[in-house]
């Protein structure tokens, strides 16, 4: 069963609403699109202030979309508020284990570092001995005694050349080594500075890791209470009709929009020609297929679902732009991807979304990580590919191999 392009005469007037002015605030916000010039600084400036208003407008949208339909369900509010707080929380503990991974590198090499001056150390002390033992070697002179020991003045011209070389070069081992001992305190220093910062992100994961728990534990309370909430196959169809419904109008009001900003395909290959050659967006075999039924109703797949743990990379399939970015009821965490011409593709029940709306990405960046949201119970990867707002299957536009 297709879903309907447009909403019926029944549809109620608060889902309406927010669509009827997508168009115009979005094309407000982009205005004729990048700006040119990378020396402008008004033009650049032109730029920040138009993607600051269009993220804010597309948060405007999102949110009057969820209050619309969810203003008398705080259990829905309350698995948005966490399950956004689990997102941040995993993604700001992944930045800190990169932190940490960096820090220990850098921890690494200093002690290196001191190891090597510490070696140093012990040649150019043992250098110093040698040069103190063989001016004793030298005897127990000084100039005067040497110049009334010699008779020849040629052998006393080298003879005090000698010893004034031999001075100098003990000298500058004393100084080599002071050198050396300073830069050791200086390692020293060095060290128990990045050792107190990596005991503090150390500290900082923790905190992260307890405030994480605490949310997974309430994000499980919550699902048992929409569990008890939602009772019949009846209900739970008339929720995904108006999931699917949302995100139908919500793509065809972006993709409206889109159209009037002049996308960049500089040395891009259009996506249309690329049928068959685009990389899925993770590994893992497919929990789902496209056009098959969901087990509740006549309704099928728009798109599939991806089996894979959770916190596993998800790519983006190609170039193109973030049109949306945040929690939506119905696909959790979700990122789509417009790539001009009227193709979108969509990332749905995502842990962490690593991108913004406006933001530019590439073929195979990382733009988010595999999760549950939406109040799922189990981790996957909703992904789904659109063209002038109608789903086509994926498993017709990436390369073979998934089963």
């Amino acid at each position: 069963m297709r879903l309907p392009r447009t909403f019926s005469v029944k549809t109620p007037a608060y889902i309406l609403r927010p669509f009827f002015y997508l168009p115009l605030v979005i094309l407000i916000a982009f205005g004729n699109g990048p700006a040119s010039g990378a020396n402008d600084v008004t033009a650049k400036q032109d730029k920040e202030a138009k993607l600051t208003a269009l993220r804010k407008q597309i948060r405007t949208l999102r949110e009057s979309l969820d209050t619309a339909r969810t203003k008398k369900d705080s259990l829905q509010q309350q698995l948005r508020s966490t399950e956004l707080e689990i997102g941040n929380l995993n993604l700001s503990i992944r930045n800190l284990e990169k932190q940490l991974s960096q820090q220990a590198r850098e921890l690494d090499k200093l002690q290196s570092q001191k190891s090597v001056q510490q070696d140093n150390l012990k040649g150019q002390r043992q250098s110093l001995t040698n040069q103190i033992r063989a001016g004793y070697a030298m005897g127990k002179q000084g100039y005067m005694k040497i110049l009334l020991n010699q008779h020849d003045p040629a052998e006393i011209g080298r003879t005090l050349t000698y010893y004034d070389y031999f001075n100098r070069a003990r000298a500058a081992r004393i100084n080599t080594i002071d050198t050396t001992l300073k830069e050791i305190d200086d390692l020293e220093r060095a060290i128990a500075e990045k050792t107190s910062r990596l005991e503090q992100t150390h500290s900082e994961q923790a905190l992260k890791m307890q405030a994480l728990e605490e949310n997974r534990q309430s994000r499980r309370q919550i699902l048992v209470k929409l569990d008890t909430e939602i009772v019949t196959s009846e209900q739970r169809l008339n929720r995904l009709l108006q999931d699917e419904e949302v995100l139908v109008k919500l793509l065809e009001g972006i993709r409206s929009a889109l159209t009037n900003i002049p996308p960049d395909t500089s040395n891009i290959k259009p996506f249309a020609t690329l049928k068959g050659n685009l990389s899925w967006p993770s590994d893992g075999p497919l929990a789902t297929r496209f056009g098959t039924l969901r087990n509740i109703g006549q309704m099928k797949w728009q798109g599939v679902m991806i089996s894979a743990p959770e916190g596993k990379e998800v790519k983006a399939i190609y170039h193109g732009r973030v049109a949306f970015a945040d929690w939506l009821r119905g696909y959790g965490l979700l990122l789509i991807l417009d790539h001009g011409n009227g193709y979108m593709s969509l990332y749905g029940y995502n842990q962490s979304l690593y991108k913004n709306v406006g933001d530019w990405v590439e073929a195979g960046e990382t733009i988010a990580t595999i999760g549950s949201s939406g109040g799922r119970q189990v981790s996957g990867l909703y992904y789904e590919i659109r063209h002038n707002g109608t789903p086509v299957n994926p498993a017709s536009w990436c390369r073979a191999g998934k089963t």
